[in-house]
C-alpha cells in the first residue's frame, strides 16, 4: 500500500531511478543498522538472565576484556559502518549509472509481486549470494592478501553488532556490495524493486543476526535448511578459518 506513495514521491519531487534506489536503500540500511544496534547495545549493557543464556561463547564481551582497546574500536567501528553504508553505495551506483551499466527493475503498481513469487525471488537471491559471499570470504583469508584487507574485520575477535560492517572498503564493495547485488542484477527488469529492498531488509537483517553475539532459537535465520547461524560465523571469528557462507553452511 506505500508502493504508490512511493511512486508519487518520485514524480513530485523529480527523483531519478538511481536516486531512488539509493534514497531507500540507504534509509533501510540505516534505519535497520541503528534499530538493531540500539537493541543489542540494551541487551549488552543490561546483561539479562533470559538473553545472556543465548550467548554464543563463553568469552567476555570486548568492553570488558579490554575496555581501554573497545574505547579506540567502537568510535572507529561507528564511523566505518557510516562510511560504507553511506558513502561507498553513492560512488558506486553513480559510477554504473555514468556508464550505462545499472539497469532498471520494474518499478510499475502492476508488477509488484505476490508473496509466492517474493518468497521464491529472495530465495534465489540468498542462494546467489550465499555462493558469491563464500568464495569472496575465502579468496579475502588469502594469506597473501588477508594481512591488507580483510584482517581489518577480525580486529573484531568476538562479535557484535556493530562488527557486521566494520570492513575495509574494497572487502565491503566486492565481499558485501557485490554479492548482495549479484541476484536482482541477474534477473534485471524481470524482478521488482519491491522484492530487491525487500531482499536488502533480510540481508541486512542475517549479517547483524550473525555478528550480535547471540545464538537465538527464536531467530527466523534459524528455520533457514542448512543455515550458518550466529554461533557459526562467531567461530570464524575466534578460530580465523573455516565457516566462511553467509545464509547457508551448504559450500
Amino acid at each position: 500500500q506505500l508502493w504508490p506513495h512511493l511512486l508519487d514521491l518520485q514524480e513530485a519531487q523529480g527523483l531519478t531511478y538511481t536516486a531512488i534506489v539509493l534514497l531507500v536503500g540507504i534509509v533501510l540500511h540505516n534505519g535497520i543498522h541503528l534499530g538493531a544496534n540500539l537493541v543489542y547495545w540494551f541487551f549488552y549493557h543490561y546483561e539479562f538472565e533470559f538473553i545472556e543464556r543465548y550467548k554464543s561463547n563463553d568469552r567476555p564481551w570486548p568492553w570488558i576484556a579490554d575496555p581501554e582497546g573497545w574505547k579506540v574500536l567502537l568510535p572507529k567501528s561507528i564511523a566505518v559502518l557510516l562510511f560504507n553504508a553511506n558513502v561507498l553505495p553513492i560512488a558506486v551506483y553513480m559510477l554504473l549509472d555514468h556508464f550505462g551499466l545499472l539497469e532498471a527493475h520494474s518499478m510499475a503498481i502492476e508488477d509488484l509481486p505476490t508473496p509466492l513469487t517474493l518468497a521464491l525471488t529472495v530465495t534465489f537471491f540468498m542462494l546467489v549470494e550465499d555462493c558469491i559471499f563464500y568464495w569472496m570470504h575465502r579468496l579475502l583469508h588469502w594469506k597473501v592478501i588477508y594481512p591488507y584487507i580483510h584482517k581489518m574485520h577480525h580486529t573484531h575477535g568476538t562479535t557484535v553488532g556493530i562488527a557486521a560492517e566494520y570492513a575495509h572498503p574494497i572487502e565491503f564493495i566486492f565481499a558485501n556490495m557485490l554479492p548482495t547485488s549479484a541476484g536482482p542484477a541477474l534477473l534485471g527488469p524481470n524482478v521488482h524493486l519491491l522484492t530487491v529492498f525487500a531482499w536488502y531488509v533480510i540481508r541486512f537483517g542475517e549479517a547483524l543476526d550473525g555478528h550480535c553475539g547471540y545464538e537465538f532459537s527464536w531467530s527466523p535465520f534459524r528455520l533457514i535448511p542448512f543455515s550458518g547461524s550466529a554461533e557459526y560465523h562467531d567461530f570464524h571469528h575466534a578460530a580465523n578459518v573455516g565457516n566462511y557462507g553467509s545464509f547457508f553452511s551448504i559450500w
